[in-house]
């Protein structure tokens, strides 16, 4: 289902069920509910079938892993600071491979590094990162508990309303609620460990977070939420009109969510304006304007002398995403048969993988063995996008955040696909960015004009002059 479908629909069940039935403790869960309909509606059917064949070695590998975790926990080490006023809390996802060797992290590193006292803070991620010796900022691991009586029964309303739910959406009533439970079941975990770690910071104001809404982080969220904490989400990517975890939620209690963030720490006006569109009003979970420091840094400190483009070679970036909602191929006919069909010397295509793809490297390689390797560069999402940036003439994406990240550093983006029609319907309009329904005429017409990228007063991404 297309991104754009799956955001009416779920808007759509929010307005239809008693979302107040969804509980534990005095929590209202029904934000992992939601969770978990935005990710099943715009699942593609290939993903759906894959995950059917390897149900079994899927169970059986998740057993192990989570048997490897709680050991991991129990045996890491760790000095946490009770004077702390602020604390980071992040995905191993952004880091970011510096020249120097170490790894910076994009979305939480600028922030920290701004801060004029950075005694009172701590750093931590939500998982182990094997590269935590090589990290600019020193971190810990924010580890959940996994001693709890865990939940398998469910009240005859919850039930009820999940089968609501799965006549609306023709989402199996099953699965939503075998999900909800493996889910529940996580975020009772991240609430405990939280609730023990928090428990010792006597001074702590502010919890900085990113990408809120998987059950670890709504379990802290819920955890500072008891505490008095405050809990602020960072933004890491794209928050449009048809982001349902961000966008469109109709009926947030008087004193919101706890499970939410109470803040969202946005890029710029557009994703405030989106966040706000659906409950204007609201007295929690409101957005401000915090920009993308990790830009301004990067220009001021990372910049490479010689990346600069000095020859008439066109290098086009492509950034690739793992199929979702509309967007079911990841890299597109068009872009195969442009380049078998050799209609422009002098260029090179690089194929940046989506680090969260664990199955796009044996993708590209496949779909693109019958290219000529003397046209193509692999990138496996390791390297610093914007060092790709500083040495690319162009950019395509079906609808990733970096084509605002690329016309920072004015490389034009060409867009494609009917998910990207709808997601950036305003910027084609504008000119900010170019959309192709996908042929190789527009893409060759596209290359061979100079594109001059644009920025409009109010863009998406505020960045410091």
């Amino acid at each position: 289902m297309k991104t754009s479908d799956a955001f009416k629909l779920i808007v759509q069940i929010e307005n239809s069920v008693d979302t107040n039935v969804f509980t534990w403790k005095n929590f209202n869960t029904w934000p992992l509910v939601r969770q978990i309909l935005w990710f099943e509606l715009t699942s593609t059917n290939q993903n759906r079938d894959k995950v059917k064949r390897n149900s079994l070695l899927f169970e059986i590998f998740r057993k192990i892993k989570g048997l490897a975790v709680v050991i991991f926990n129990l045996i890491s080490t760790g000095k946490t600071n009770k004077n702390d006023t602020k604390i980071f809390i992040s995905r191993s996802v952004y880091l970011q491979r510096l020249p120097s060797g170490q790894y910076f992290d994009r979305i939480m590193d600028p922030i920290i590094l701004s801060l004029e006292d950075r005694g009172v803070i701590s750093k931590y991620y939500v998982s182990r990162t094997l590269k935590r010796s090589q990290l600019s900022i020193p971190s810990l691991i924010f580890k959940p508990s996994y001693l709890f009586l865990r939940i398998n029964e469910f009240s005859v309303e919850q039930q009820s309303v999940i089968q609501q739910i799965s006549d609306i959406s023709d989402v199996s009533a099953k699965e939503l609620l075998k999900k909800y439970k493996s889910n529940l079941n996580i975020f009772v975990q991240w609430f405990n460990g939280a609730k023990k770690i928090l428990n010792n910071k006597i001074n702590l104001e502010e919890i900085y977070l990113t990408s809120w809404y998987f059950p670890d982080m709504m379990g802290i969220c819920a955890a500072a939420n008891e505490l008095g904490i405050k809990t602020i989400d960072v933004q890491h990517g794209k928050q449009g009109k048809y982001q349902a975890m961000y966008s469109g939620w109709t009926k947030i209690p008087e004193d919101g969510y706890a499970v939410m963030p109470d803040r969202f720490w946005c890029w710029g006006q557009p994703s405030c304006n989106h966040i706000l569109a659906s409950s204007p009003k609201r007295r929690t979970h409101t957005p401000f304007i915090g920009g993308y420091p990790w830009i301004n840094y990067y220009k001021e400190n990372l910049t490479l002398i010689d990346s600069k483009i000095s020859d008439n070679t066109i290098r086009v970036l492509v950034t690739i995403q793992p199929p979702q909602g509309g967007n079911t191929e990841r890299i597109p006919d068009f872009i195969v048969d442009f380049l078998l069909s050799n209609q422009i010397e002098d260029i090179n295509f690089t194929f940046r993988i989506h680090p969260n793809d664990v199955e796009g490297r044996s993708y590209c390689l496949n779909r693109l063995s019958s290219i000529s390797p003397d046209t193509y560069t692999m990138d496996f999402g390791k390297s610093n996008l914007y060092d790709a940036f500083m040495t690319s003439t162009h950019h395509i994406t079906a609808y990733s955040s970096c084509c605002y990240e690329a016309n920072v550093f004015s490389v034009p983006t060409l867009l494609f696909g009917s998910e990207a029609k709808d997601i950036y319907e305003d910027d084609i309009k504008s000119g900010i960015f170019v959309w192709t329904n996908g042929t190789v005429s527009d893409l060759k017409g596209w290359l061979c004009v100079e594109q001059k990228p644009k920025q409009k007063i109010g863009s998406y991404i505020e960045v410091e002059n």
